[in-house]
């Protein structure tokens, strides 16, 4: 059986944050409406954010943290990098950034079950919960824009 660790899933997080960051940029440009695109601003900036914390916890190495494994099966779902194309169409994105943000919200969760490290626990449930509330605000986004304007 397979195992992922805490590690593997920071060096995920990483990437997911940047495939995030594009996401949010490129839909901010194909934004018609000014909160549209303002939203989006702010959604990229908060990744970007995001991915420096990873990769500072990255940089700490996480041995210093207790670690545990857990069956590759339980997070793999979560692995699954949803690609970022630079002409995907304004209802794709959409699309593809709520799966992404689902993914993260699930990932970080199980993440923070993987460490007994009660700081670290802590900041994987802040970002799995800011990542439920760009998800919740995708969601908006996808019923006002992408339902009404296709």
């Amino acid at each position: 059986m397979e195992f992922v660790t805490l590690e593997d899933v920071i060096k995920f997080a990483v990437d997911r944050e940047e495939t995030a960051y594009k996401l949010y940029k490129r839909a901010a440009e194909l934004s018609t409406s000014v909160s549209s695109r303002k939203m989006f601003e702010e959604l990229a900036q908060e990744e970007a954010t995001h991915k420096d914390i990873f990769v500072k916890i990255d940089e700490d190495k996480a041995e210093s943290h207790k670690l545990c494994t857990l069956p590759e099966s339980s997070v793999a779902k979560y692995l699954a990098d949803v690609p970022f194309l630079p002409d995907m169409s304004y209802s794709a994105i959409i699309a593809s950034a709520l799966k992404t943000e689902e993914n993260a919200y699930q990932l970080y969760k199980a993440a923070a079950g993987m460490t007994n490290d009660p700081k670290l626990q802590k900041l994987l449930m802040n970002f799995a919960d800011v990542e439920l509330g760009h998800r919740r605000r995708l969601e908006a986004i996808y019923d006002e824009r992408v339902l009404t304007e296709g």
